[in-house]
């Protein structure tokens, strides 16, 4: 086979499979630097990593920006475990409960927390 068809062969099937892929990569979720945030609190585990942290969260709740409009998978979860921490049971319970209610496959998990902090109370 000549060079010359084989480099039309690979330039013609390069050009079909860039039409396969999507305009524009838009993610799932807006994310809002949860990770550096999340990792500068587990770092550090001061009140300006911790404030930082929740307003990460308050801003993936309130304000979802991409394609799938929903708050990631764990964060009503963590937010909520964080309120618990913090004084703040009933609004914690609420977003441990909302979890459950947007992933229904975390209510396992998410029902094991609230018995153990409800068994905790009760001591």
């Amino acid at each position: 086979m000549p060079m010359k068809r084989v480099k039309s062969i690979l330039t013609a099937l390069i050009v079909s499979l860039s039409f396969c892929l999507p305009a524009s990569a838009e993610t799932l979720y807006s994310w809002y630097g949860y990770q550096d945030k999340s990792y500068k609190y587990l770092k550090k585990n001061d009140s300006s990593s911790y404030k930082s942290l929740i307003q990460c969260y308050e801003s993936m709740i309130n304000s979802q920006r991409a394609a799938r409009k929903a708050v990631p998978p764990g964060i009503y979860a963590d937010y909520g475990w964080a309120l618990i921490k913090e004084g703040n049971r009933e609004k914690g319970i609420a977003m441990l409960k909302k979890e459950m209610e947007l992933y229904p496959e975390s209510s396992v998990f998410i029902n094991r927390i609230l018995k153990r902090f409800t068994d905790e109370q009760k001591k």
